[in-house]
Formats: C-alpha cells, structure tokens, sequence
C-alpha cells in the first residue's frame, strides 16, 4: 500500500477538491450509485496501490451527483483482518480530509446481538464498543480523543426522521467491534452483550475514531443481515444486504 504522502499527490492529480461528505459504503450499501451521475472515479489500486479483497467491496474513490450536491463514496474499504495495519486501514479517511471532506458517514452490514432486532433493520448508531480496537487502534501518541458523543447528534436526529417518513424499520444502537475474519463464536457474543453491544461487526470504528481525531461530524449506520445467534456465513451476509439495497438507497439519498 502506498504511504499516506503518495496517495495525497496521486489525488491531487486527478480530483482538484472532494466534496465536504465522504460516504464509507460497506457491504450491500452500493446501489445509491446505480444510475447516478458519476462526476469522476479512481480505482484503489491507483490510489492506494492496493484493492480490497473481499467480495462486495468493489475498491473506488467516486464523486457522484446526488441531489444536485456533490459527494464523494469509497465503494468499498479495508478491513484489519486483511492483513493491512491500522495506519493502512484509515488512510483514506486522512486522505479524504487533506482534500477538504469535513463530513463522514460509515455504512457496514452487522450481526444483530440484541434480541429485539431483526434482519432487515437499520441501525442508527448511537455509540461504539472499541474495547477490542485497543492492540490495532489507529491513533498514535498521546490522541486523547473525545468519544463522548461518538455521532453527531444532529445528523442522527435527521435519519430517524427519515426512517420514520418512508416506514423503514430501524433501530439505534450500539455497535461493536470484532476484528475478525472469524464471525464470533457463541461466547463471543454474549459477552459483547453483556457488555452493551446491541450489534457487532468488523469496520466502521477505526474509521470513526480517525475521523474523529480530525474533527469532523459523523454518522454511523449499520443494516442487520443475520441474527448472531444463529449459524451464518457471507454469503448469506451478501445476499440479505441485497434484499434490503432500496431501503438502504432510500435512508442515504435522503440524507445526502
């Protein structure tokens, strides 16, 4: 992968500015791109030197037309359990924010670990679970961040609302943090309930945690494609976040 320095110089080359609001879309969340106009798109490997191996996650940088506003996506990102560093993992974020994105918006597919959710809700985080970030956190030296409010509470309010007009079932949440690439074991996951996670998964919070030492507003959302306590597998991951795409399409574009 290429240093943060290098990927800083090829962008400049190609995109003069992004736009204020970068959109992380993980697993299933894509298809706010379907028939839009893309302004411009630069695959990973040029960006980056590398491309994400896992399926789903298809490794380009886009500025697209939504709403007559420009935004930029990362259609797809890195995970830590592919074998990058944490430092490599969140580059893009402080890439994105050299170039003038102010706003972050993760999206991610999620193991729901609350008894009340179900597969096919959306979940608006409300906070995070970084206790096993702590050997593979992002930040170095003395970054003493504030998580005292990991998500803009604002930017929250707005996707409820939204929720609520176009009958999406949601729910808000808190996510957990799992490096993976092993899905939890049955142990795993009731001690991340126990512990206040209501579901869990393998991104968004190295993300969130850089994007936070830089200052800028967040939003997290998740969409649930398999209830934890039960036997699961990507493909079926894969499959539901296909199933929920439009309701995912709709919450995003409405948003932005």
């Amino acid at each position: 992968m290429f240093k943060l320095e290098h990927s800083i110089a090829i962008l400049k080359e190609r995109v003069t500015c992004l736009p204020s609001t970068l959109v992380i879309l993980g697993s299933g969340w894509s298809s706010i791109l379907d028939h839009t106009k893309i302004t411009s798109s630069i695959d990973y490997k040029d960006l980056f030197g590398i491309a994400p191996t896992v399926k789903g996650h298809e490794g380009k940088l886009v500025v697209a037309t939504i709403n007559k506003r420009q935004v930029a996506f990362m259609s797809g990102r890195f995970h830590l359990y592919e074998g990058h560093t944490p430092e490599e993992v969140t580059n893009p974020i402080r890439l994105c924010n050299h170039a003038g994105v102010k706003n972050l918006i993760t999206t991610a597919a999620c193991g729901g670990l609350n008894e009340t959710y179900q597969v096919g809700d959306i979940v608006i985080l409300s906070d995070v679970l970084t206790l096993f970030l702590s050997l593979k956190n992002p930040l170095i030296g003395p970054q003493f961040v504030d998580m005292s409010s990991a998500y803009d509470i604002e930017m929250r309010k707005k996707a409820v609302k939204i929720c609520k007009q176009n009958k999406i079932s949601y729910k808000e949440g808190v996510y957990a943090f799992y490096h993976g690439p092993n899905f939890e074991s049955p142990t795993d996951k009731k001690a991340l309930k126990m512990l206040g996670a209501d579901v869990c998964g393998m991104s968004s919070v190295p993300e969130l945690l850089v994007a936070k030492s830089l200052g800028m507003k967040t939003l997290g959302l998740a969409f649930v494609t398999n209830l934890a306590f039960v036997k699961h597998n990507h493909i079926e991951v894969l499959k539901e976040a296909e199933r929920g795409k439009m309701r995912m399409k709709t919450l995003l574009t409405q948003i932005l």
